[in-house]
């Protein structure tokens, strides 16, 4: 394993998500236990040749390419619970600066969201490392592995004489931006409501505020779970109190927490926002994509006026 991934989100905190198949993948760090899936996949994927002469049609030197991946690139790993290893990114250093990105996901679970989620997940640790570039060439046949890196925020910067298009990701933009906490782009303003309360209290907040969920906070304003619409369908729950049908198990944020851990959270789980809570479990907002996309507008003209000013 690559030290500079040691204290990294990804390391420390495995991405999980589902991918478009409905099947549940895992992307994390690459250890010494996954090295031989790695090679594994690279040895099953077919056919052989397809993207950029890789990977290599004959086994052994397939193997020393991707055992030169392993000893030079910083590498991450998508595994299905079912499958092993089925998707790999690598950054491969040019300098303390520069990094080039390789992303690779086996055949038969190509165009299932594999692809984006590596892509995301090597953005975010080339960030934590320190980079201020990233680089990487794509076959201009290749739509779809294009639509994915401009999706993710690279720009093309030229076009090779073999027909490759370079494309290029300026980090330095992004990292102040994502580095930002929570604390300071979260709503304050957050319509709670007490286990205590009846359900009867709790469908009268609903129909007034339009919110789709509620947190349920204790007397000292501990977050205790949600209260979602679905769990006052069934009519014997409207003469029940809050605590009675609420859900107890809940994904929360915290209020020290960076932009880009809430990002990763928000499009893993697939929720549209959470509540964000301090060391002691209270409760002290939400956030969600609105106040995310929010914090952009701002940032955009914040830059704009500047640079008028200038």
């Amino acid at each position: 394993m690559d030290p500079r991934t040691e204290d990294s989100l990804i390391r420390n905190l495995p991405q999980a998500f589902i991918n478009k198949k409905g099947e549940p993948i895992l992307i994390a760090a690459l250890d010494e236990k996954r090295c031989e899936r790695l090679v594994e996949m690279y040895l099953a994927y077919e056919p052989r040749n397809s993207f950029q002469g890789l990977p290599p049609i004959k086994d052994d030197v397939c193997k020393r390419w991707v055992q030169s991946m392993i000893n030079t690139g910083i590498n991450l790993v998508a595994l299905s619970f079912g499958e092993g290893v089925v998707g790999h990114a690598a950054l491969f250093p040019i300098d303390n600066n520069v990094c080039e990105l390789l992303v690779v996901v086996s055949p038969p679970l190509q165009n299932t969201g594999i692809g984006t989620e590596l892509t995301r997940c090597a953005i975010q640790l080339a960030c934590e490392i320190g980079f201020e570039t990233i680089r990487l060439s794509v076959e201009a046949r290749n739509v779809r592995a294009r639509r994915v890196y401009r999706k993710c925020g690279f720009e093309y910067v030229s076009r090779s004489a073999s027909g490759e298009l370079d494309m290029a990701l300026d980090l330095r933009r992004q990292r102040d931006l994502l580095s930002v906490p929570v604390s300071a782009i979260m709503s304050t303003n957050v319509t709670a409501i007490s286990e205590e309360e009846s359900c009867r209290t709790a469908l009268k907040v609903f129909l007034e505020t339009g919110v789709a969920a509620l947190p349920v906070i204790n007397s000292e304003r501990r977050l205790m779970g949600i209260l979602s619409k679905s769990d006052l369908m069934l009519p014997s729950a409207i003469d029940k109190s809050v605590g009675d049908v609420f859900t107890r198990e809940t994904l929360t944020a915290r209020e020290n927490w960076p932009l880009r851990r809430i990002i990763r959270t928000l499009q893993s789980k697939r929720v549209r926002c959470l509540p964000v809570v301090d060391a002691q479990m209270r409760l002290v907002g939400v956030i969600g994509r609105r106040d995310i996309l929010t914090y952009y507008q701002k940032h955009l003209l914040e830059k704009a006026n500047s640079a008028q000013s200038g």
